[in-house]
């Protein structure tokens, strides 16, 4: 199925090249990567995930040509992807997506700088009759200020074709990659609290018949115990959403059930396929072209996840765990979700819950509505009962019996729509 999803990417993305072409539209290809953010370059704006990703902890490690070398590969892949992509419940007619976009002009402060590249962003946006949204600066010293835009790709090519290169030689547009959104330290954070506890090595917890009690918190607020099943996994995520999610929400052309309706929609329909081609990974892995550790983990998730599919077409991971035990919570304020998952992963084996919950977090950061996320340590998911000190709580079957947990706190902070700089 993945390769059948593979071959009709290929084909969607060279029917849009062919189409460019025959309307003489400037290749796409010069212009995306010309004004690219280098992976270097983004390690001074942000440290996430990209140089794990694209090679440099590889044994052996990619050298540094090759890593850039696969970055441009798949800023190209994400551009074109971006273009064919639409927002779902948004309709035909939208396609937004998150861009880093810095501007590089000297002399200038911060706004100022920004703001010479914003008057090229609205003219455009006025022209092509679309919108785009900007959060607060993300990056800004004396030679680049850099935000988060979501925008439709159609309005910066529009730009990009349309500007002589002694003004485009000032900006950068990155389209956000699946690393980077991933802070650095996330994965082997997530990694390391899916690991299995050895209580012969841990005198923290003991073992019990098929499971396992761990003694959490210290002595302020009293030592607790969490009887839990030995498959049982505890994840915790802060996710912070695209500007184009606040703006749509604020407007009410959609709500967060909406939002969060998508997210979920996206992560487990089509028997998987939706991630699967969203990927240039497993887009990667599928044609033989150059991957790196990193890439075949995620692409290796994706092939695991799918392939439980059953001949009547149903899959535990898909159908089940993941659409029947999200437990979805606005966190106060319009801006921030939490999205916790209690399951005991039906008939699932561990691995096959580990490759679940990878494929969760994986096809997150692939979202064009998730702009960053990151690990959110020592979340108590089960406090004991009335809340009160030393107390001890139990899992049973038909309450806490979960074999993965995963919060994920989505939240989107304040920015400036329509580009109000």
């Amino acid at each position: 199925m993945a390769s059948t999803a593979r071959t009709i990417t290929a084909l969607l993305f060279t029917a849009v090249a062919l189409a460019a072409a025959a309307v003489g539209v400037v290749a796409q290809e010069t212009n995306a990567t010309n004004v690219m953010i280098t992976l270097e370059e983004w390690n001074t704006i942000l440290m996430t995930e990209a140089s794990a990703d694209f090679g440099a902890y590889d044994t052996p490690a990619l050298d540094a040509d090759g890593q850039e070398g696969l970055w441009t590969t798949a800023t190209q892949w994400q551009w074109d992807y971006n273009q064919i992509n639409r927002t779902l419940s948004l309709g035909e007619g939208y396609n937004f997506a998150p861009y880093a976009v810095c501007s590089l002009v000297p002399g200038l402060s911060g706004v100022e700088r920004f703001e010479a590249i914003a008057e090229l962003l609205r003219a455009a946006a006025i022209a092509e009759g679309t919108v785009l949204y900007s959060i607060d600066s993300l990056y800004n010293d004396e030679d680049r200020t850099c935000r988060i835009i979501s925008a439709e790709t159609a309005l910066f090519k529009a730009v990009l074709d349309s500007q002589p290169a002694d003004v485009v030689r000032y900006l950068q547009v990155q389209p956000l990659l699946s690393a980077m959104k991933q802070v650095e330290g996330t994965f082997q954070g997530v990694m390391d609290t899916m690991a299995s506890i050895d209580c012969a090595e841990d005198d923290s917890c003991e073992e019990g018949d098929g499971t396992i009690t761990v003694v959490t918190g210290g002595s302020y607020n009293g030592a607790r115990k969490k009887t839990r099943y030995l498959q049982e996994k505890s994840v915790a995520l802060v996710v912070l959403l695209s500007p184009i999610v606040l703006h749509f929400t604020r407007t009410g052309e959609l709500t967060y059930e909406e939002i969060i309706n998508e997210l979920l929609e996206f992560t487990t329909g089509s028997n998987g396929l939706n991630v699967a081609e969203a990927s240039y990974y497993d887009f990667q892995a599928e044609f033989g072209g150059v991957t790196t550790e990193r890439m075949e983990f995620y692409s290796n998730v994706i092939q695991n996840v799918t392939s439980l599919t059953a001949a009547d077409g149903s899959n535990t991971c898909l159908d089940v765990v993941l659409p029947n035990d999200v437990k979805i919570a606005r966190m106060g304020t319009n801006e921030t979700v939490s999205v916790h998952v209690e399951t005991v992963g039906g008939d699932l084996t561990t691995l096959q819950l580990d490759d679940c919950l990878w494929y969760l977090i994986y096809s997150l950061s692939l979202h064009p509505y998730v702009r960053f996320m990151e690990l959110k340590a020592d979340v108590v998911l089960f406090p004991p009962p009335g809340g009160g000190e030393g107390g001890e709580t139990s899992a049973s079957p038909s309450t806490i019996t979960s074999a993965l947990a995963l919060v994920v706190a989505l939240a989107v902070s304040t920015f400036f729509s329509g580009l109000s700089f």
